[in-house]
């Protein structure tokens, strides 16, 4: 009877378990590694020193836009991220693929990603100003061209 508790046990464990790497196949890179720093409560410096320790000298910069999605960090680094986090690199290579199937179709967020990278900005801001940028570029474009109409339909 105690085998069996001590079987059932180790089966949550295991779906536990389970659960927790789908939850990481569906997560993009920059999620992924989000993730991983917070649960760690480091600040990006103390992952440098992580990084540091196993041979990879970073800027605090680059660690910056892997979160943002503006770069990925390659095989090598991916494998020392795996390392310092004791996750499998695998988990590291299924997010870095999502992020880029997750990426080909929405180039304007990484435009957005960029401008709120350099502008220290909010997405939400940043994206609810792109869109009033475009309104009133809009509404310019309209106003400019049914000037010229009038000018055209005055002067013949």
């Amino acid at each position: 009877m105690k085998e069996t508790k001590e079987l059932k046990n180790y089966n949550k464990s295991d779906k536990n378990n389970a659960n927790k790497s789908n939850n990481n196949q569906d997560m993009t890179i920059e999620q992924l590694l989000i993730k991983l720093r917070e649960q760690k409560n480091w600040t990006y410096l103390e992952l440098m020193e992580e990084l540091n320790k196993k041979g990879i000298i970073l800027k605090e910069k680059d660690l910056k836009k892997w979160e943002w999605g503006l770069e990925y960090p390659n095989l090598d680094i991916i494998y020392k991220l795996s390392e310092i986090y004791m996750v499998p690199s695998e988990d590291f290579v299924n997010a870095k693929n999502n992020s880029y199937t997750q990426g080909l179709n929405k180039v304007h967020i990484k435009f957005i990603n960029w401008i709120c990278y350099l502008t220290e900005m909010s997405f939400k801001f940043t994206y609810m100003l792109m869109w009033l940028f475009i309104f009133f570029g809009l509404a310019y474009a309209f106003w400019f061209f049914m000037d010229k109409v009038d000018y055209f339909f005055s002067v013949t």
